[in-house]
């Protein structure tokens, strides 16, 4: 090959290596829950969300506030000594059954999957218990 071919090759490469770190990454990011068990998350004031810094993850439950901790290996996640405030919550009905849900999958997750602006939690047969898509940048 020619020198404008591998000078044309490189950037092919660079511009497909780029593209591949591109999209939110599980620190840094907010994710909001679209699918709990297959179903559509109930309207409430705080969606029920997932945010990672450093070793910790914390979110809403859609009623109240959670915790804990997490470690990552390739596309295993561990999550534990999940924690949350104890509020009651009435609106919308349905609300705190939903928080139930989301804790015990939460828990229960021990795989992950990434692919640009969705996030999956796997259970330990590898179904898809939660997805979440980044929220959108503020201004």
């Amino acid at each position: 090959m020619n020198g404008k071919r591998w000078a044309l090759v490189l950037m092919a490469l660079t511009i497909v290596i780029a593209g591949c770190g591109s999209g939110p990454s599980l620190e840094g990011t907010q994710w909001l829950l679209v699918s709990l068990e297959g179903e559509t998350p109930l309207a409430s004031t705080a969606p029920p969300s997932v945010e990672f810094s450093a070793d910790e993850i914390s979110g809403s439950t859609g009623c109240n506030h959670y915790f804990g901790a997490y470690d990552v290996s390739g596309s295993e996640i561990t999550i534990r000594d999940v924690a949350s405030t104890e509020m009651a919550c009435m609106d919308p009905e349905g609300v705190m059954d939903q928080e139930q849900a989301f804790l015990a999958a939460l828990r229960e997750t021990t795989g992950y999957n990434l692919a640009g602006d969705r996030l999956e939690f796997l259970d330990a047969t590898g179904s898809v218990r939660m997805e979440f898509e980044s929220a959108p940048a503020s201004p």
